[in-house]
């Protein structure tokens, strides 16, 4: 039997010590709609001269683990990687970006054939990058990227493991499940897409004596996007020309007290366009954005959970 996507499983638990899976692990299931996980292996081809003009050999160089997935968003199901992501923890349902990291084992389980499974494992996985899409007429989905220690692979599950399903909220759209989206003065434009990007600019150290990473530091947090806007008027484009600061919010949800805000409480625009694209169409404005960090409250990004 060839193993097919039906038969698969992705899991995390947060670790205590970096790189290393906590004992009779509770794993929990996540809800995804892709992965590409993998232990890493950089390799080099030996540069040795033959008689017979052939490769003498190809060795490993590096390792680590790399490798993230991608979701549809709903409520309660990525609490744990958001965290992780901005370096930071829950306060009384707010998380902001910080400088304290933690690190998450992640197990892929597929099914070989009717009774037995495969186990591929990668530990202190630390997130990397995170991409969101808001989109009209589009369910809102997005994307985790993460750099690790390493990995291995197993024909059995870790002793003792139990496993807590995934989240069961709906999966959340852009058209009826945005409750508020502000930028700015241009709190009444009509947007047709936003885009958020955020990366933690990871490193990864390497040793002699070991193909794993021996540690994974973290870079600037940046926080980027981009916004497509029906034009109405040039004022958008001039607080591009102007350099005019600005807050974005966003607040995502179905159900009271089961709702995301983000917010971006200092942005300009980095770049924009208005532009007819052809015939038949909308003359749109094409804005991209970076954040920056709030000189008062020293964060860039602040998630709210129990929105009401």
């Amino acid at each position: 039997m060839f193993a097919m996507a039906d038969g698969s499983q992705l899991a995390y638990i947060k670790e205590s010590e970096w790189g290393t899976t906590p004992a009779t692990p509770a794993w929990q299931i996540l809800r995804l709609t892709g992965e590409s996980f993998k232990i890493a292996r950089e390799t080099k081809q030996s540069a040795e001269i033959t008689p017979e003009r052939n490769v003498s050999d190809l060795i490993h160089i590096g390792g680590g683990a790399e490798g993230g997935f991608n979701f549809e968003l709903s409520y309660g199901a990525y609490d744990d990687i958001l965290a992780a992501m901005l370096y930071g923890s829950w306060d009384a349902n707010v998380l902001v970006n910080g400088v304290t990291q933690s690190s998450l084992s992640f197990e892929k389980k597929f099914l070989v054939d009717t009774a037995t499974y495969n186990y591929f494992r990668y530990t202190g996985m630390i997130p990397n990058t995170m991409n969101l899409s808001i989109a009209a007429g589009e369910i809102i989905t997005g994307s985790f990227d993460f750099m690790g220690k390493g990995g291995s692979v197993a024909a059995t599950a870790v002793a003792s493991s139990t496993y807590v399903d995934a989240a069961a909220e709906n999966v959340l759209s852009a058209s009826s499940h945005v409750g508020a989206l502000s930028l700015g003065s241009f709190s009444t434009a009509k947007i047709l897409n936003l885009n958020l990007s955020a990366t933690n600019n990871l490193m990864s150290a390497r040793v002699i004596g070991s193909l794993d990473n021996a540690d994974i530091g973290a870079g600037q947090f940046n926080v980027s996007g981009s916004v497509e806007i029906y034009f109405e008027d040039k004022a958008v484009y001039e607080a591009y020309l102007n350099a005019t600061e600005m807050a974005l919010s966003v607040t995502m949800g179905i159900t009271t007290a089961e709702k995301y805000t983000i917010e971006l409480p200092r942005i300009k625009f980095s770049d924009g366009e208005v532009v007819a694209s052809g015939q038949n169409s909308y003359v749109m404005a094409n804005m991209s954005f970076q954040a920056l960090g709030d000189p008062t409250e020293k964060y860039t990004m602040k998630i709210t959970r129990a929105v009401v």
